[in-house]
């Protein structure tokens, strides 16, 4: 009966391919462990990577900040200086890199790692508000509970 299921959701070829996985999964089973065990290394490699480019960050903004108060956030992502030679020398044990849900890694090289971990604009000024770091001139806005907004404008009412 259950081939019958099988055949018919997935046609004859679809078929064929699950007979063939069920019989020969214990030749796949290694290739795919190893495969799991490659990537969850070069995912790790580029977390203690992104790590010390957070620590660099906020350390050299507090410094300019304190040499410079009335620094500006374009002003201050100007000053930051990465060094990625040397972040990939001491932080980097595995040749390759990988994103969380990449399906293959890169070759570590300095611009694949900046781009790789820099590569949203925002994510200097990400790395700042998390730790309390804000600018004077810039307006920031207070979060609010999107459904508790909306259903007061239902309702024409405070709750």
């Amino acid at each position: 009966m259950n081939k019958i299921w099988v055949e018919l959701f997935l046609g004859k070829i679809g078929k064929y391919i699950i007979d063939f996985f069920s019989r020969y999964y214990l030749w796949f089973t290694p290739f795919i462990f190893a495969y799991g065990i490659f990537m969850t290394l070069a995912s790790y490699n580029l977390r203690r990577m992104e790590k010390k480019v957070d620590y660099e960050v906020i350390n050299q903004a507090k410094y300019l900040l304190k040499k410079n108060p009335e620094i500006n956030f374009i002003n201050l992502v100007e000053n930051i200086f990465i060094d990625w030679e040397e972040i990939i020398r001491l932080y980097s044990f595995f040749p390759f890199l990988a994103n969380d849900f990449d399906l293959w890694v890169i070759k570590t090289s300095p611009d694949a790692a900046k781009s790789l971990i820099l590569e949203d604009e925002n994510r200097i000024r990400l790395i700042l508000e998390r730790h309390n770091i804000f600018f004077q001139k810039e307006n920031r806005y207070k979060s609010e509970n999107l459904y508790v907004n909306h259903t007061r404008r239902i309702f024409k009412k405070k709750i």
